[in-house]
């Protein structure tokens, strides 16, 4: 948006508040800023009041006073969400707290009560595989709330504060700038690699424990010793660069990370210090025009091995055209999206490709993608009632809805076998006490899948149930709560074709004490 729009948006804004002050149609609002856990106000919060009037934005602000009241008026109706900032408090968590407001003409709500809860912090120290502190670590607290990161000191000790109550992952990475090959030593020392380490001690997510944060208190001994691994060279070589070619690099992506190792003049290349785990690589630079070209994802796993002659090239994208076959008559059950369309949808696994374009799906059930780089991908159909149960590609079948276009698909067409998703998995999530936990994320997804799945979302009931429905046979990984605690908390689901299955659920760990 241009700054004379946004000087526009502005002024409008202003000029309505001000008539509709004018006019005596504008709202206030008063109130107490608290303390969560002691009830006791609290001074010098930075107040906020977000929301929408006619489609615009607005905010309003206070600061409350020692005795932590504050007030706000000259508010135009709409709605709003009230919010408070200060050194050592953190927000409420959406559940439980009733910040949301709708302000209508001449309201004046009193008392107000804004509650905040002071902040946790979590202490510790690092070690490398000597034991010996290491100055300068990166630590880092994961949660579902966000998270922090700080440096360690001399000692090898660390303190991150201002930590929404919840639970934590805790990681600590050393300040690893050298990528080249292990050190020659002729002392008869060898270099020591530290892998990034959880707490308490384990190098993947999965295995790592969760620390638990409570409002306004500090969570001590929280130690982390490095893990010692052995390093492993990464070799290989990038194919079909052009020497007038900008910056080849390869790059070398974890989860949704990556960084670039710059390559030889031949195209080779190695790459050093990676630590256990899967990661992609894929050559990439800019040609010519500016227009940035990639090779092939190759897919690896990090171990205690050296992976050497991994050639990575460049493959034309793929004009692909098909159709959809029904497994019987249920199948053929369309039902169109909102704007009517049928779509074939490609999710790639690689985190730097650009999938295509959804291809509509035509009344003749044919489709045609265009522009399709080469990779593997999960084919999808744009409505839940229905799935890819196989797949034919020229001569090649595929059984499920794994395409593997890494090669290319030359000029072959693609049929789709389409059969109804008629399973569901249902259940009732329950805390601690047994008690029905409301509003609750539950988070499902497929596991037996070869390429990145989507995860789907369900919201409990006031009873705490919850449903998934229209499900293909396959095995699902199912959590309650937000997507990360599917990587501790899972449940496995084998589901057959239109089976319904019942699966309770525990409710995670509350996100204040």
């Amino acid at each position: 948006m241009s700054l004379r729009k946004d000087l526009a948006l502005i002024l409008l804004f202003a000029f309505r508040i001000a008539a509709q002050s004018g006019a005596g149609k504008t709202a206030t609002i008063e109130g107490t800023v608290t303390d969560s856990v002691t009830g006791a106000p609290i001074p010098r919060v930075h107040v906020t009041l977000n929301g929408s009037i006619d489609g615009l934005p607005g905010r309003y602000g206070a600061t409350a006073a020692a005795d932590g009241k504050f007030s706000i008026t000259g508010i135009a109706p709409g709605s709003y969400s009230l919010a408070g900032e200060r050194v050592g408090f953190v927000s409420m968590p959406r559940q439980h707290t009733n910040a949301s407001l709708t302000m209508k003409a001449d309201d004046h709500k009193t008392d107000v009560d804004l509650k905040l809860m002071p902040a946790g912090a979590i202490t510790g120290r690092v070690t490398d595989a000597q034991g010996e502190p290491v100055e300068g670590a990166n630590v880092e607290v994961q949660g579902a709330r966000g998270g922090q990161s700080r440096a360690t000191d001399e000692n090898g000790q660390f303190r991150i504060g201002g930590l929404a109550p919840g639970r934590y992952r805790v990681l600590a990475s050393a300040n690893d700038i050298w990528k080249g090959p292990p050190e020659i030593r002729t002392d008869g020392t060898v270099e020591v690699h530290n892998a990034a380490t959880y707490y308490p001690s384990v190098i993947t997510a999965n295995e790592a424990g969760k620390v638990a944060v409570q409002a306004g208190v500090e969570t001590t001994g929280v130690d982390i010793q490095f893990v010692r691994v052995p390093f492993v060279r990464v070799s290989g070589k990038i194919f079909g660069a052009p020497k007038t070619a900008d910056r080849v690099v390869v790059m070398v992506l974890k989860n949704e990370g990556g960084e670039g190792r710059e390559v030889k003049p031949d195209g080779s290349f190695e790459i050093w210090h990676l630590d256990p785990g899967k990661y992609k690589l894929v050559g990439q630079w800019n040609d010519r025009d500016g227009r940035q070209v990639q090779t092939v994802t190759a897919n690896i796993q990090v171990a205690e091995s050296d992976i050497d002659n991994i050639e990575l090239r460049v493959v034309p994208d793929s004009e692909i055209s098909g159709r959809l076959e029904f497994q019987d008559d249920r199948a053929k059950q369309m039902p169109a999206s909102d704007d009517g369309s049928r779509n074939v949808v490609l999710n790639g696994d690689g985190l730097w490709s650009e999938p295509p374009a959804p291809a509509s799906i035509g009344t003749d059930d044919t489709f045609h993608l265009e522009k399709v780089p080469a990779g593997k991908y999960q084919v999808r159909l744009s409505w839940d009632t229905a799935y890819v149960k196989s797949m034919q590609l020229g001569s090649t079948t595929f059984d499920g809805s794994v395409l593997d276009l890494r090669n290319g698909a030359g000029k072959a067409d693609l049929t789709l076998l389409v059969a109804a998703a008629t399973g569901s998995i249902s259940g009732a999530v329950r805390d601690d006490k047994g008690n029905a936990a409301a509003d609750t994320q539950v988070s499902l997804v497929e596991s037996d899948s070869e390429a990145e799945s989507p995860i789907r979302f369900s919201t409990t009931m006031s009873d705490g149930t919850y449903t998934f429905a229209n499900l293909p046979p396959g095995s699902y990984k199912i959590a309650a709560g937000e997507p990360g605690e599917l990587e501790t908390n899972a449940e496995t689901v084998d589901l057959g074709d239109g089976d319904k299955v019942t699966k309770d659920l525990k409710a995670p760990a509350a996100d204040h004490e």
